[in-house]
C-alpha cells in the first residue's frame, strides 16, 4: 500500500501520514494533487489517504473506500448507557473487568460493545487478518471523535491486532480470556448496511472449523459466543445453544466453559 493526504492538508496530518507509513512499513507519497485514480494507476497498490479522524482506504481492487465509522454500534451504545439491555451482553454474560477476544473485528461494533460492558478494568483484544480492514479500524478508533466520553474511552480501549485467529488461539495459554466472540461471514444472503457492503470483498470468507473451536475452548475462561444468520447449521455442527429471538435475521449462540453458569 502507498500512504497519502487529502488534496488540501496541513503539517499534522502530513506528518500522522509519514508516521503511518512507518509503522504499517509503506510508502509514504506527496498528493501533489493528484486524484485517487491516478494513483492507483501510477502505483499499482491500495491507496491509504491520512486524515485528522482516521484514515480512509481506496483499495485497488474496488471504487467504493472503506472508511471507519460506528454507526449502529454508536445507536447500540447510547442505549445501553440510556440503561437499555442489549443481546450481545447478555448472551456474553459481560461484566465489568472481563477480558474478551472478539475473533472476527470486522468495523468493531461487537468489539466497541463489550469495551463499554467491561469498562476500565476490563480489556477487549479484537483481531482482524485483512490488513486494509485492520488499518482503517484500528486507526480510526483511536482518532474518531464523538463528545460522548464513555463511548470515546471504550474506543480506545480496544486493542486491535493484525492476525488470523486460529493461528492467534494457538499461541495463547489455556484459560487466557474470559469470554471469546466469533461473528463469521452468514452463509445465507442477508440484506446489510452500505458499510457492511463496502467492507464486504475485505472480509474473511473461511468458515469457523471445529479445530478453531477446539481452540477456543481451550483458552476461554467462562464462555464462547458466535452470532450467526437464526437459520445458520453452525450452531448444532460446532455445538452452540442457540438463543432464538423471535423477528431477528440474526441469533446469538454460547458454549459454556465454566458449567455453572
Amino acid at each position: 500500500m502507498i500512504i497519502t493526504t487529502g488534496g488540501k492538508t496541513d503539517e499534522e496530518t502530513v506528518l500522522y501520514a509519514y508516521s503511518l507509513a512507518d509503522k504499517y512499513n509503506a510508502l509514504y507519497v506527496d498528493r501533489s494533487k493528484r486524484s485517487i485514480e491516478t494513483l492507483k494507476r501510477h502505483y499499482n497498490q491500495d491507496v491509504v489517504v491520512a486524515s485528522r479522524s482516521g484514515t480512509i482506504i481506496h483499495p485497488l481492487s474496488q471504487k467504493e473506500p472503506i472508511h471507519f465509522h460506528p454507526n449502529m454500534a454508536m445507536v447500540r451504545a447510547k442505549r445501553i448507557l440510556g440503561g437499555r439491555s442489549d443481546p450481545f451482553i447478555e448472551t456474553a454474560g459481560l461484566q465489568s473487568g472481563m477480558h474478551v477476544l472478539d475473533c472476527t473485528m470486522g468495523l468493531a461494533s461487537d468489539s466497541l460493545i463489550a469495551s463499554l460492558a467491561v469498562g476500565d478494568a476490563g480489556r477487549v483484544t479484537a483481531l482482524e487478518s485483512n490488513p486494509l480492514l485492520h488499518l482503517a479500524v484500528s486507526e480510526g478508533l483511536k482518532r474518531f471523535h464523538t463528545q460522548h466520553a464513555e463511548i470515546r474511552k471504550a474506543m480506545t480501549r480496544i486493542e486491535a491486532l493484525h492476525t488470523p485467529h486460529h493461528e492467534f488461539l494457538q499461541m495463547q495459554k489455556d484459560n487466557s480470556f474470559d469470554i471469546i466472540y466469533f461473528d463469521p461471514m452468514f452463509t445465507e444472503t442477508v440484506e446489510t448496511s452500505d458499510a457492511m457492503q463496502i467492507i464486504h470483498a475485505q472480509t474473511d470468507k473461511s468458515d469457523l472449523s471445529l479445530d478453531t473451536i477446539t481452540e477456543a475452548r481451550r483458552v476461554a475462561r467462562e464462555r464462547i459466543v458466535m452470532k450467526d444468520h437464526w437459520q445458520s447449521s453452525r450452531f448444532h455442527d460446532l455445538g452452540f445453544f442457540q438463543e432464538r429471538r423471535p423477528s431477528s435475521l440474526f441469533h446469538y449462540g454460547y458454549i459454556n466453559i465454566d458449567l455453572s453458569k
